[in-house]
């Protein structure tokens, strides 16, 4: 406690050199500064992935159930999977199959993702609820002209129809689909005998969503699982939408105690993961180079250190004759750096702090031009905070125990 004491007076009191006194108080601010930075850049990166995975609200299930080897899998193998998965805290449950495919109308064609959905599905995504056509989540099919059913199919946003294509909301144009041949033999002589295909009508398209969604087709899912030569259990994922006030950490528990590792639940970041960790990259780069600014800020802690270990290495001789031992000097000059360490640390992550709910109140920064700018997004964590104070401050304290090794070996 003694040492602390006097560590609290040489970093407050005036010095006989008083450029001590400012190359300190130049060393608080720097690890201050960067501190600050760490606090504000990690807050926006927080608030780009709340933004993000906000936006998938409308195209994404709160949890989806998948094999965890990947693929289809047969519903079969999990008996009451939906009494079971309603206990948990399910609310509805869509099936969906998945599939690539090749979407011709007229003479334009596209590469598909073609997603089987069951009546559920507007239950469970809301942007089968915005799209409002019953004929693609029933058992409804729509028929031709001489009583042949035809499958009717709902386009992303990115898929754009040739010109000539008009429609009404039911009467869109003919389209095909095509599969590769999933089961039997196919005649090398004979390139199309490799693929199904499905006669279609364009019922309607979704607006944009995501890249994802706008480059896929929808269809009901017994057609699907009809042309792919499918059963009726097998399906490529389950998705759910869980009940008002079931947490998703919770709810994966439950399926991890009641499938193990046979089924995967992913909530809405898990469902993304490559953008998920081209964000989570990103982040974790910007810190390391931040990290590596606070270096140098830290040895201006060592150099200040080392200008207060020389001056006050009179009082040092007077601590050695009032009878302290040797180690006596060092701990005090470590106890100074440490207060150097956390005076910057805290003042720079209050004011970060401050910045962000600025930010967050009045959108002073801003991205973007015209009537598309819009203010930066922030989120602050609790766990982002402990982690920059813990690393800053941790670092900063380590780079100023070189001057006090070097006084102690002198």
């Amino acid at each position: 406690m003694l040492s602390f004491r006097i560590a609290l007076r040489y970093l407050f009191s005036r010095t006989r050199l008083h450029a001590v006194n400012y190359v300190t108080a130049l060393s608080a601010v720097a690890i201050a500064v960067v501190a600050m930075a760490l606090v504000a850049v990690v807050g926006v990166y927080n608030g780009y992935v709340a933004m993000i995975l906000g936006a998938t609200k409308q195209v994404d299930a709160d949890i989806v159930l998948r094999d965890t080897e990947g693929g289809v899998f047969d519903l079969k193998k999990f008996p009451d999977y939906r009494t079971k998965l309603t206990k948990a805290g399910a609310e509805a449950i869509a099936l969906r199959l998945e599939s690539k495919g090749l979407l011709r109308v007229g003479e334009q064609q596209w590469v598909v993702d073609a997603v089987g959905v069951d009546s559920a599905f507007a239950s469970v995504y809301p942007m089968g609820r915005a799209a409002d056509v019953p004929e693609l989540h029933s058992a409804t099919t729509l028929v031709d002209a001489e009583g042949a059913p035809i499958t009717p199919i709902q386009l992303g946003a990115a898929i754009q129809l040739p010109q000539d294509s008009s429609r009404t909301e039911h009467n869109g144009p003919a389209a095909e689909v095509l599969f590769p041949k999933r089961l039997g033999f196919t005649n090398p002589l004979a390139p199309a005998s490799s693929f199904q295909s499905l006669e279609a009508r364009v019922i309607g398209q979704y607006q944009p969503t995501s890249q994802e969604t706008d480059a896929a087709i929808y269809l009901p899912l017994a057609d699907l699982q009809d042309v792919l030569d499918y059963e009726e259990s097998e399906v490529s994922a389950l998705g759910i939408h869980l009940r008002s006030g079931v947490k998703v950490s919770d709810f994966k528990q439950q399926v991890k105690a009641l499938y193990g590792d046979r089924l995967t639940a992913l909530d809405r970041e898990e469902q993304h993961p490559d953008l998920s960790y081209l964000i989570r990259m990103e982040k974790v780069m910007t810190y390391l180079i931040l990290l590596f600014i606070l270096l140098l800020a830290a040895f201006n802690v060592a150099s200040s250190l080392a200008m207060l270990l020389i001056e006050k290495q009179d009082d040092s001789r007077i601590f050695t004759a009032l009878g302290a031992p040797p180690s006596f000097t060092q701990q005090v000059f470590r106890r100074v750096g440490l207060l150097i360490a956390l005076t910057g640390t805290s003042v720079g992550m209050l004011l970060g702090w401050i910045l962000c709910l600025l930010q967050a109140r009045f959108g002073i920064i801003r991205s973007g031009s015209g009537i598309e700018a819009m203010a930066l997004p922030v989120d602050v964590r609790p766990l982002d905070m402990l982690l920059i104070f813990v690393s800053v401050t941790a670092l900063s304290f380590l780079i100023s125990l070189y001057p006090t090794r070097f006084f102690h070996r002198g």
